[in-house]
């Protein structure tokens, strides 16, 4: 019965999925006719979460259906989930028909776990690509594998990826919000532009649906059907093979010797015998090398095994100091050739072995050039490790060389060798040799000035051209430069021809990139922004050094304002612009911006265009010109340009990002807002530009001292989005304006006597108070101006304004950009009686000691240049001197070593000169405690130039990529009592807990993902480091005051079995806020009830202040409700209430708290939404009447501390002072010690008698949890005991793990419950540091379940693993 109640909701779903199938073009037969097995690979671990989970079912389920469509029943599909551990959905031969493959898409569940592509890649090759599994590669059918992740992986992609694709296997790449772009590249086929897909949101994963279809025919019908399947590989002589030119290259020299030759030569004779030699077939070639090589014999000297096999068994050592493998490998090349035998003319595969011990002691690099452009196979054994760089080098995959560590392992290593030799011969290792060399260019700087509005999937193509064409360059800052501009009504810098100084570096920028929104295109404004801008000596240019200068524009529409002028401009400087343009682009007008019609390149979509760009790449990389130097490229300032009076001032803009305004209207606000800006002169010492969008909550975009330059201001307002919403409440965004945007600390300056300026911008009514708040700006000598439009009240916005005359309202949005030249001229000049001096911000002459500590490991070796440009830019604007400013640079890894003292330079020059020369002093690990400790005893010394003892303020900024080994926080403390400020800054693998208790406060410390975003930081800093001394004083005891930052969630029993005690609730509440150091920067808090339902009664974001909070845990009303459904309210805090745009601060490290309070059982399950709580990092606290069984309550608990049984909700009182003492007291040190815990309670239940089960308990053995030891023991004592334990029942193992497994027994060591009983009571802690549960697992499944360990697998007993 139960079944048919599921069924209306089947239906409902297979309508809702059938909606959200794309609106493809007629493709009847896509393929040809061919037929195509499909394999996907789906990302499900917890960063995903289930919300976005549902999203990526749609996608499979419309995808899958969309290729049904095109392919029929000539595509199969499979589909594997992967996290922590990968697992099969279905096989290719699960369902015979489509409708099983869509049903068990719309039912197969979230998993969540960690994030193993790599591992998820292995599964796919060895457990999904044989005939088993349903392959049909064998009968030449198109394998096809698409991977979808969100996030980076925690093991290699790179490998596996490269297995499958040598295999012959098309592999498809599609990367969600986080996915790493190296890893994506990694992972797809060539070319990257039809095999790589990149999107922002889940929500828009359709949108590729298309895109995606189009590119997986055009893979099948591209290949043929050439690849087959990954079949376990021959080892012996087996009738599949076929033919083969194999050429077996052997070290004769010393490093071998005489004895072990011996060795070697019977591995040569091992491999021969299982090969099927002959003239038609296999044929072998053999050289020995040492000073010279010696070739014994020919690939066409003998046509029998036979034969080769007695020349073999006579080869003698011949000896020899030296190792030429660079020799031997060009004499390999020409037994290759047609007159020693080779066939590579009649399609053979042609393949060479290396057999190597020492290293070589000339360049392998021509023979290894010459063997790879002849498309040559090359294997490698290496016996030790000494020639392991060199065969990696010349093998043509790294994963192509096997290790032996040493000369004994040589008897098993044929066997691991012949697999690769026969996968060559039968065709299931393939390679698609892409050797090319770097082409011999002259200097010059190109620029690629890109549309921007041309959409995700055209921005790949066209971003993965531009990599293709830089891996092909020299690039440097004497060979080629390359930069970037993207413009769509407005330009936007992406890259300065000066940013990267190689090909690395360059490629890894170019993946930053991402499409901007925008509807039309001023080429013409693109153009000048590059001869302006992008043309300097500052930016790169060596246009004054006579360099060729190119521009690269590519476009898909017609420009809306007139390129003649400029394009004549850049003509007349002589840079050669080429144009590339499709779709709407108007060639004529194209022609008219290329210096010649000969660069004008037009087709009808990009993927033609770049398909063969040999064209393009020839023109950009052999084009010279005379280059014109016109003078200075300063722009022709018209009477109309503001820019270039002198106007001080902060403007900060409040965004309506309501639905009164609209998705619709939103280009003509952000429009608005950039004609305002490209008439000012955006820098600290002119106008700063600050913005905060609002509909029913404030949020800062960004804050006056964000950005330092126009240019950046533009890019970001560019990107800016609606947060939507239906209320409005105009007057708390104002007041929130007031309080967080006019302050120093967020760049203000009106304590300078810099006029502050408030521009609002609405298109609906508010609907809260707002003439109050509008008199206090007022008071506050701020001047606002509101510009407004559709639904908003027009009359009440004159009140609103600083002067009715600052009001502008326009009929209709499309009216606003116009009216950026009307408010120009009064927004530039409304001052009442106060004069405005054009002082700069920075100070000359402000004392302070500034010294950086900098990771200097291995690890940021490749993004060090990034750190170098984060100093220049934190120190730039300061005034060095011995009696100004003095810098110290530190760096440290396992021991810290100064890279100069504050007393070493003496002005900017030198710092810079210093700063620039620095390189990474190398090391393994972080000991950034000592490293602090070394700080204050030798750096802010006073023999080492500190001036702490003079009053001199003293700055520490910290920089680490990865996390101290040993602790940091007492270092820190004892800097901070010394009155050092330190600032934290963690990349990549940071600790952001030791980034937090490094820092002088929690608001000091910031985290970002990847170097490329450490760019935005030295804004932040410079804030606080070019302050004025007194000012610089009065922001740090505002730093000071602020408490520790925690986010608090009370989730509440409010159904009706609390009747009319829901007082007693909210009084608990009161009090506990009461007691709480609550702020927008300390403790925030949420409120939600749950009955049948949850409902968020107050956000995290909803009020700033304690009192806020207060009154409105006052206007909490009782919701009722006959259910207490908790399982359901604990998922809604965990995906509505804690997020960013809820309040919450989770991804800035801010602990979070939840506390569960419960009049009685809950209704619903809730195992599982505790468990996915508490795995994200979430503190739960609960609190239950004596109804409530303590289990349940221990389920809620992160750890059973924090469960508390009352008698009565009036008992919630006494609880009261033990939960506040926990939430006040417990630091960031004591939370990262504490580990949650998953109760079993009502999970196991007592096996009826006679059944039949394998489980094996896989128990944490680290030393961290050696105290909780007897816990998990008793836990495991407890499950046996309710099972019927004996050999023909329920069969017992145990495993411990840390840093390696540790069997305490097998299976079938033990027969009955007693005996189990008693060595489970005999169990103790192994120990270790590290928890290598990967590992782990894949020993257990190695090793217990085996049928030799006990495991029933093969007589289909279930097999168990807690």
């Amino acid at each position: 019965m139960r079944r048919h109640r599921l069924l209306p909701l089947c239906a409902l779903l297979g309508v809702l999925f059938a909606g959200l199938l794309p609106k493809l073009d007629a493709q009847d037969d896509c393929t040809q006719g061919l037929a195509a097995d499909m394999y996907f690979l789906v990302d499900s671990s917890w960063s995903m979460g289930e919300e976005n989970f549902e999203h990526v079912r749609q996608f499979l389920y419309s995808l899958i259906q969309s290729l049904h469509q095109v392919g029929g029943d000539r595509f199969k599909f499979a589909l594997v989930q992967y996290s922590t551990w990968p697992e099969t959905e279905f096989q290719l031969n699960s369902y015979p028909t489509i409708q099983g493959v869509l049903e068990h898409i719309k039912a197969m569940s979230y998993r969540g776990g960690g994030t193993k592509t790599g591992l998820g890649l292995e599964f796919l090759l060895r457990t999904h690509l044989t005939t088993a599994s349903g392959s049909r590669a064998v009968e030449g059918v198109a394998q096809v594998v698409v991977v979808l992740t969100d996030g980076r992986s925690q093991d290699d992609v790179a490998e596996p990826a490269q297995v499958l694709r040598l295999a012959g296997v098309e592999v498809f790449a599609v990367g969600v919000q986080d996915a790493v772009d190296l890893e994506l590249r990694e992972m797809a086929s060539q070319p990257h532009d039809t095999h790589m897909f990149s999107v922002d949101s889940f929500l828009t994963l359709a949108d590729i649906i298309q895109d995606l279809v189009v590119g997986l025919c055009g893979a099948v019908t591209w290949s043929g059907g050439a690849p087959v399947a990954n079949e376990a590989p021959v080892t012996g002589g087996g009738t599949a093979q076929d033919s083969a030119d194999l050429v077996l290259l052997i070290d004769g020299s010393q490093n071998i010797g005489a004895e072990n030759f011996l060795l070697v030569r019977d591995l040569v004779l091992r491999i021969i015998e299982q090969l099927d030699v002959g003239r038609d077939t296999i044929r072998v070639a053999l050289a020995l090398y040492h000073t010279n090589p010696e070739i014994k014999f020919y690939l066409n000297s003998y046509e029998s095994k036979s034969s080769v096999l007695e020349v073999v068994k006579g080869l003698a050592y011949s000896g020899g100091d030296e190792s030429n493998l660079g020799t031997a490998l060009e004499v390999a090349e020409t037994l290759f050739s047609q007159t020693a035998g080779g066939r590579a003319n009649e399609g053979v595969p042609q393949v060479l072995v290396v057999i190597s011990a020492g290293p070589s002691t000339d360049d392998t690099g021509s023979g290894d050039r010459a063997l790879k452009r002849a498309g040559v196979i090359t294997l490698g054994v290496v016996i030790g490790d000494a020639a392991t760089a060199d065969l990696e080098a010349v093998a043509t995959d790294k994963s192509f060389v096997l290790p032996a560590p040493d000369f004994r392992e040589l008897a098993n290593m044929d066997d691991q060798l012949l697999p690769y030799i026969n996968g060559v011969i039968q065709g299931t290792i393939i390679v698609q040799n892409e050797y090319s060399q770097v082409l011999a260019v002259g200097k010059r700087d190109i620029i690629f000035l890109i549309d921007s509005t041309m959409g995700p999937a055209v921005i790949n193509i066209v971003r993965e051209f531009i990599k293709d064409f830089v891996s092909k360059m020299p690039i440097g800052p004497d060979a080629v430069q390359v930069g970037v501009v993207q413009f769509s009504n407005v330009p936007g810098f992406e890259i300065g021809l000066n940013s990267h100084g190689s090909s690395e570096e360059l490629i890894a920028a170019l993946g930053a990139i991402k499409p901007r929104s925008g509807q039309t295109v001023n080429i013409g404004a693109a153009l000048e922004f590059v001869r302006e801008n992008m043309l300097r000596p500052d930016r790169g240019s060596r246009i004054q050094e006579q360099v060729p200068q190119l521009l690269f524009l590519i476009t898909s529409k017609k420009s809306s304002d007139s390129v003649e002028e400029p394009a004549r401009a850049l003509l007349r400087m002589g840079v050669l612009t080429l144009t590339a343009g499709v779709k709407a682009a108007d060639e004529e007008e194209l022609k008219r911006i290329a210096f010649t019609d000969s660069v004008v390149f037009m087709h009808k979509d990009f993927r033609g265009l770049f398909r063969n760009p040999r064209a393009i790449t020839d023109a950009l990389s052999t084009l010279a010109g005379v280059v014109v130097t016109e003078g200075p490229t300063e722009p022709v300032v018209e009477i109309t340009t503001v820019h270039t009076q002198r106007v001080v001032r902060d403007i900060v803009f409040l965004v309506d990002g309501s639905n009164y305004i609209g998705s619709a209207n939103l280009p003509y606000v952000r429009d608005f807002i950039i004609n305002v800006i490209n008439q000012v002169d955006v820098r600290p010492d002119r106008v700063q530009i600050g913005l905060l969008q609002f509909a029913e909550h404030p949020r800062v975009e960004f804050y006056l001292n964000s950005y330092n330059n126009r240019q950046d201001v533009v890019n970001k307002i560019s990107q800016l989005r609606l947060t939507g919403g239906s209320v409005l409440n105009t007057g708390a965004a104002m007041n929130y304006a007031l309080s967080t945007m006019f302050e120093p600390s967020a760049g203000s300056r009106k304590r300078q006597g810099v006029h502050q300026v408030l521009v609002l911008i609405t298109g609906g009514p508010a609907q809260d108070e707002v003439k109050t708040v509008a008199d206090t700006l007022a008071l506050q000598n701020i001047l606002t101006f509101t510009v407004s439009s559709g639904q908003a009240d027009e009359e009440l916005l004159k009140t609103v304004a600083f002067v009715e005359d600052l009001a502008y309202h326009e009929a209709r949005f499309s009216n606003l950009p116009a009216v950026a030249e009307i408010i120009m001229p009064k927004l530039i000049t409304v001052v009442g009686d106060t004069a405005v001096t054009e002082e700069t911000v920075f100070v000359s002459g402000v004392e302070r000691d500034v010294a950086f500590l900098i990771d200097g490991t291995d690890d940021v070796r490749a993004d060090f240049t990034h750190i170098r440009n984060f100093i220049l830019k934190v120190i730039e604007p300061l005034d060095i001197g011995i009696d100004k400013v003095r810098i110290s640079v530190v760096q440290h890894s396992e021991r810290p070593i100064p890279s100069f003292y504050l007393n070493t330079y003496q002005t900017k020059d030198e710092v810079t000169r210093a700063v620039n020369t620095m390189s990474p002093v190398g090391g393994q690990n972080l000991n950034t405690g000592n490293a602090l400790k070394f700080m204050k005893d030798n750096i802010f010394s006073e023999r080492n130039g500190g001036r702490g003892a003079q009053q001199v303020p003293q700055i520490l900024i910290i920089l680490t990529a990865s996390r101290s080994r040993d602790n940091v926080k007492e270092p820190a403390g004892v800097l901070k009592k010394e009155g050092v400020v330190p600032f934290g800054i963690g990349v990549k693998n940071a600790d952001p807990k030791q980034i937090e208790a490094m820092s002088y406060n929690p608001s000091l410390a910031v985290k970002v993902n990847d170097f490329t975003e450490l760019s935005t930081v030295p804004e932040r800093i410079k804030s606080y480091v070019s302050l004025p001394r007194e000012q610089m004083i009065i922001t740090i005891e505002q730093a000071e005051s602020r408490g520790p930052r925690k986010d608090i969630v009370f989730l509440v029993d409010g159904s009706d079995g609390v009747g009319r005690e829901f007082p007693i609730i909210k009084e608990f509440i009161r009090r506990a806020v009461e007691n709480l150091n609550v702020g927008e920067n300390k403790i925030r808090i949420g409120v939600v009830q749950y009955g049948d339902s949850p409902q968020a009664d107050m956000y995290l974001n909803s009020y700033t202040t304690k009192q806020g909070v207060l009154n409105a845990v006052g206007e909490i009303r009782q919701r009722g409700g006959r259910h207490r459904n908790l399982g359901q309210a604990l998922q809604f805090v965990s995906q509505d209430v804690l997020t960013a745009a809820r309040g919450s601060r989770k991804q800035e490290g801010v602990p979070q708290f939840v506390i569960a309070v419960s009049s009685g059982p809950s209704s619903d399950d809730i195992r599982h939404a505790a468990s996915s709580l508490k795995q994200s990092g979430v503190l739960p606290f609960s609190i239950g009447t004596r109804d409530v069984n303590p289990a349940e309550l221990h389920v809620v608990s992160y750890v059973p501390k924090f469960a508390f049984t009352v008698d009565d909700l009036p008992g919630l009182y006494i609880v009261q002072n033990k939960l506040l003492t926990a939430l006040t007291e417990l630091s960031d040190d004591d939370i990262a010690r504490m580990h949650p815990e998953f109760p079993t309670y009502d999970v196991t239940r007592p096996t009826t008698e006679g059944e039949k089960r394998d489980v094996v308990f896989l128990i944490d053995g680290t030393t961290a949890t050696r105290s909780e030891f007897p816990s998990i023991r008793d836990m495991i004592r407890r499950v046996v005991n309710k099972l019927d334990v004996g050999m023909d029942k329920v069969r017992i193992s145990v495993v411990q793990y840390s840093d390696d497994p540790k069997l305490e027994f097998l299976l079938n060591e033990f027969s009955t419950k007693q005996e189990v009983q008693q060595a489970v009571g005999k169990l103790r802690s192994k120990g270790g540091n590290h928890l290598n549960t990967g590992q782990a697992l894949e020993w257990v499944s190695r090793n217990i379940y085996q049928r030799s360990a006990g495991s029933r697998i093969e007589e289909g007993v279930p097999q168990f693993l807690f």
